[in-house]
């Protein structure tokens, strides 16, 4: 007489059952793990996105506009801020992303006072330059945090 235990066909519903278990439990780590993961970099997240809109709405500034130069000054300040920020929540995460920003954020600042105290075209051109390369340091920082995210 064979018991349920020696069913083959019981042993094979238990293997099932088990083997479901045991995806079932990996689906919730590996879920609490996502989320984990999502939520512990939510505050970079944020400050990047802040950091990127700062960016984008200094480069909607008309410099040459009556208040330009006021107005770059509030957009400079709004980027000082959302940067320092982005450096105190990304802790010493995106080390080497926050690094060519802060590099290329400080050569715009340069560049511009360069080109505030002796406008001509040759300073305004590496001002020009400088800040597309700002902005392209900021932009390949997001896409890094974004994908954490």
């Amino acid at each position: 007489m064979t018991t349920s235990t020696d069913n083959p066909t019981t042993k094979q519903g238990n293997r099932r059952m088990r083997s479901s278990a045991v995806r079932a439990v990996a689906a919730l780590v590996l879920g609490v793990s996502l989320v984990g993961c999502s939520s512990d970099n939510a505050a970079v997240c944020d400050s990047v996105d802040n950091l990127k809109t700062s960016v984008d709405n200094a480069k909607k500034i008309d410099v040459t506009s009556s208040t330009g130069v006021s107005d770059l000054q509030n957009g400079l300040a709004a980027i000082d801020t959302n940067l320092a920020q982005v450096k105190t929540d990304a802790k010493s995460d995106f080390s080497s992303e926050l690094t060519a920003v802060e590099t290329a954020y400080n050569a715009l600042k340069t560049s511009l006072a360069t080109a505030k105290s002796a406008p001509a075209a040759a300073t305004l051109a590496t001002a020009l330059s400088a800040s597309q390369a700002f902005v392209a340091s900021v932009d390949t920082l997001s896409t890094k945090v974004k994908s954490t995210c």
